[in-house]
């Protein structure tokens, strides 16, 4: 039997407080649940950020003494994840600075969000040529559409973008002094 204490603590919760005892804690605010969103990401990926070099280290630059082709294969080894980051953060800005490319990808992505609603669906029958469609066909079918599209309109912003940081870690990687022995020994 519940006590009267038991009862009355049940009647004062606020409304909107529910849900099932698990121990597992709720996410009270949007970058709670960005979090938790993020996590699983966070533990597949995460121990690639553990291999990011300090800036400071990163942005030393110094005249090369005939050791061009040394101070390229050590740098391209030791900056990788530097220079994934820097890719990436070019690749992003190249196309935040095209608006065409954020409408064609916006319009991609809510066209494969539907598509992937769409393809859970057992009574949806797509034909081509009178021949029907499997799952794998349809997902092959929009891969190659979203291929075409992207290489079509985005194409030219992202290759550009792409030769512009390959230029960059070049002369990167040929300014940059070798990194120390203590330094190399622990990506070994």
């Amino acid at each position: 039997m519940a006590t009267p204490e038991a009862e009355k603590l049940g009647a004062d919760l606020p409304a909107g407080v529910q849900g099932t005892m698990d121990g597992e804690k709720p996410p009270l605010s949007q970058m709670e649940e960005l979090r938790k969103a993020i996590e699983p990401f966070k533990l597949k990926y995460g121990h690639y950020l553990t291999q990011l070099r300090p800036w400071r280290e990163f942005i030393r630059l110094s005249k090369p003494e005939g050791d061009i082709q040394k101070r390229l294969q050590m740098n391209l080894s030791h900056f990788q994840i530097n220079y994934a980051v820097v890719f990436l953060l070019q690749m992003v800005l190249a196309i935040i600075s095209h608006p065409e490319c954020l409408v064609v990808i916006c319009v991609m992505a809510a066209v494969w969000i539907l598509f992937l609603k769409k393809n859970d669906d057992p009574n949806w029958v797509v034909s081509v040529g009178g021949m029907p469609m499997g799952k794998t066909q349809r997902w092959m079918a929009l891969s190659g559409i979203t291929a075409i599209v992207l290489l079509c309109v985005v194409g030219q912003v992202m290759f550009s973008a792409a030769f512009f940081c390959s230029i960059l870690v070049l002369v990167h990687g040929i300014l940059h002094p070798v990194p120390e022995a203590d330094e190399m020994n622990e990506i070994i």
